[in-house]
């Protein structure tokens, strides 16, 4: 089967722009997140951009809805769901409680 019978065998709509924009767009995200391991795919017919948590999910945080990875199609879904699962995190770190002797 050649590329012109199948279309996604033409393979990936690489753009050298799409590539430099998602990198601009790449290093806010990383600095506000910096837990975050964040990247962009751009060789493929719509950007994706995916994130994968740094640390290992405990089960409480699991519970709490945490996820290891994600990925959106765009870097403000992105940021959008990372800041979901920030405060997923704060909420499951471990408080204490100090009274007086």
């Amino acid at each position: 089967m050649t590329s012109r019978e199948n279309p996604a065998l033409r393979g990936a709509q690489f753009s050298e722009e799409a590539a430099e924009l998602a990198e601009l767009r790449l290093a806010p995200l990383r600095r506000a997140y910096p837990g975050w391991e964040i990247v962009c795919v751009t060789d493929l017919s719509v950007p994706v951009w995916y994130a994968a948590l740094r640390a290992t999910v405990t089960q409480r945080q699991r519970q709490a809805g945490v996820r290891e990875t994600f990925m959106r199609f765009s870097p403000e879904a992105l940021a959008s769901e990372l800041s979901v699962q920030v405060e997923a995190l704060h909420g499951t770190q471990t408080r204490h409680t100090f009274t007086a002797p």
